[in-house]
């Protein structure tokens, strides 16, 4: 395994990280509590959505930022979170990209260090 799935990975990587998502996750899905697993899943979600339109990226990013927040008020419960305007979809499309990236077993080209 390259380690590239590692790399900071920009903006989005950090907006990921701001947002407690990749926390949830390791809560909901035990196998991406796994570091390695963990780390996976959060290149390849900040991989995907650095890749799309700008201004469906610059959504992405106020997203994940605000979502935070959101967690911060919620209590951080993700049945909170879910029910959110808005919030649910961004889970739903969140967590599908970090179970395809964390449970996939290589890090995704896309997402791996040029």
């Amino acid at each position: 395994m390259s380690g590239g799935h590692l790399v900071d990975g920009g903006r989005m990587a950090r907006a990921l990280r701001a947002s407690g998502l990749p926390a949830l996750w390791a809560d909901r899905y035990p196998t991406l509590a796994d570091p390695l697993a963990g780390a996976r899943a959060a290149a390849h979600v900040s991989g995907s959505l650095g890749r799309l339109p700008v201004a469906y990226r610059v959504g992405a990013e106020v997203a994940l930022r605000t979502s935070g927040l959101v967690l911060a008020m919620c209590s951080a419960t993700h049945t909170a979170y879910d029910r959110l305007p808005g919030f649910g979809r961004l889970l739903a499309v969140t967590d599908s990209l970090a179970l395809y990236g964390g449970l996939d077993g290589e890090p995704d080209p896309w997402t791996a260090a040029s």
